[in-house]
């Protein structure tokens, strides 16, 4: 398995994975409804933006040519950003969000972040797991729930 940054040629294999888990579990995602080809072109040209503007880390995770895990770093605040993390189903629970997140991390901390916050549904227990196994703690949110990692 090969952890890279995000390049151009992933969007097919990308957009896969962010529908795949958008039909499993559409709580765990950024999207109110399930996205289309435009939003999702449009997701992945503000990616690629982002990550030419240094507002944004962005790493894959690569198996037999298929994009299986992301991790995004955006650069939200003068010294903090925000995580999003998707792994296909078949990948969770062997350690590859984690290392994800960790080689995530020191890309942002290169942007000058000193914090990353995690924002997810208050269902998505799983997530508030994961992200407590990663170092990351509950903060006060209003409608969701919000962790925080120093980096």
């Amino acid at each position: 398995m090969q952890i890279r940054e995000l390049e151009e040629k992933d969007f097919g294999s990308l957009r896969a994975l962010i529908l795949s888990v958008y039909d499993e579990m559409p709580y765990a995602t950024t999207f109110a409804s399930r996205p289309g080809g435009e939003e999702l072109d449009s997701l992945m040209r503000r990616k690629l933006e982002g990550m030419r503007e240094s507002r944004v880390a962005d790493l894959v995770a690569v198996e037999g040519g298929e994009i299986v895990a992301d991790c995004e770093i955006t650069k939200s605040t003068e010294s903090g950003g925000v995580i999003g993390i998707i792994v296909a189903k078949e990948h969770r629970r062997r350690g590859l969000g984690r290392r994800l997140v960790e080689k995530c991390a020191a890309k942002a901390r290169q942007h000058k972040m000193l914090e990353v916050y995690a924002e997810m549904d208050d269902r998505n227990e799983g997530a508030a797991a994961f992200f407590s196994k990663c170092g990351f703690r509950e903060q006060e949110g209003e409608d969701e729930l919000i962790m925080v990692r120093s980096l």
